[in-house]
């Protein structure tokens, strides 16, 4: 093993070592699936609402599929905020962050929960999954900026912290899209997004200055917009420091007006399984999970 290969070791170690006993617990991709839940957001110049469940047929594997549909209300959401607090977040975007946040969870029911994850040099809890409020953006502000960013490290942890039984899993990740710390690689991050439940959506700011450790790179915003669409995400971009607060609820109003079917899986069925969804309705736009990953 030469230097490099045992330093992106240590860095993984020393962020699970952060995590904590009690976060490691969580920290587990399921290993079965029972019924898979497919979020699907339907625009057409703004969302569609009022759709039945005949107005939609879903297909996995490519075989029209039974499934039923259900109220939102049935399924609280558990929402793990992954924060950028590296080096290239302070002042006045902090508070815009925290801000945001706050008013994102003061939002949600008193039986959704909410955690929070900060990532710079390497991912660290903030915030375990307990009742949404204020206090998430407050912790935010408590949280020191400072080094590069380990981004897609701090995804994967986040996304094997997440787990259906304390609700629909949802992972909202702010950041610049750079990268320029981590070990995992392109090909772990789609990996781990393939095999998770969870909705991902990405709030994006461009950085505030340039400098030899922040570069603009496209091929960042590039995965950022694979993966989240993956699960019936999306991007949303941030152009200013005054548009972040407004991106959160972007973000709000499409856990709103989602729609969410749910099927049970053919028990021979491994590895990626496609998923499609269609609406019955003219000049619509679907976003809906592209799959899921079969266990034996």
């Amino acid at each position: 093993m030469n230097r490099g290969e045992r330093a992106r070791l240590l860095r993984i170690g020393c962020c699970l070592a952060v995590l904590g006993p009690a976060s490691l617990a969580r920290a587990q991709f399921r290993v079965e699936t029972r019924v898979v839940l497919v979020d699907v957001t339907v625009t057409r110049n703004g969302p569609v609402p009022d759709l039945t469940k005949e107005d939609f047929e879903l297909r996995v594997g490519g075989e029209r599929t039974p499934f039923r549909m259900l109220e939102r209300e049935e399924l609280p959401v558990a929402v793990l905020f992954a924060m950028d607090v590296s080096g290239s977040t302070y002042g006045d975007r902090r508070r815009r962050l925290a801000g945001g946040a706050r008013l994102f969870a003061e939002a949600l029911t008193s039986r959704d929960t909410c955690g929070v994850v900060v990532v710079s040099m390497a991912a660290r809890w903030l915030r375990d999954f307990e009742a949404c409020g204020s206090e998430v953006g407050e912790r935010l502000l408590q949280s020191a900026p400072g080094g590069a960013t380990a981004l897609w490290d701090g995804m994967i942890l986040s996304l094997a912290a997440l787990e259906r039984p304390r609700g629909r899993p949802v992972l909202l990740v702010f950041t610049d899209a750079q990268d320029n710390l981590s070990w995992a690689r392109e090909a772990h991050v789609r990996q781990a997004v393939a095999a998770s439940e969870a909705l991902v959506y990405a709030i994006v700011a461009p950085p505030p200055r340039v400098s030899r450790a922040v570069r603009p790179d496209s091929s960042g915003m590039e995965l950022l917009e694979e993966v989240t669409s993956m699960t019936g995400g999306r991007v949303i971009r941030a152009r200013s420091e005054e548009t972040v607060e407004e991106a959160y609820q972007e973000v709000l109003r499409d856990l709103r007006v989602r729609y969410v079917l749910a099927f049970t899986p053919d028990p021979d069925e491994r590895g990626f399984v496609p998923i499609e969804v269609r609406v019955d309705r003219r000049r619509v736009t679907v976003r809906a999970r592209r799959g899921y990953t079969a266990r034996p």
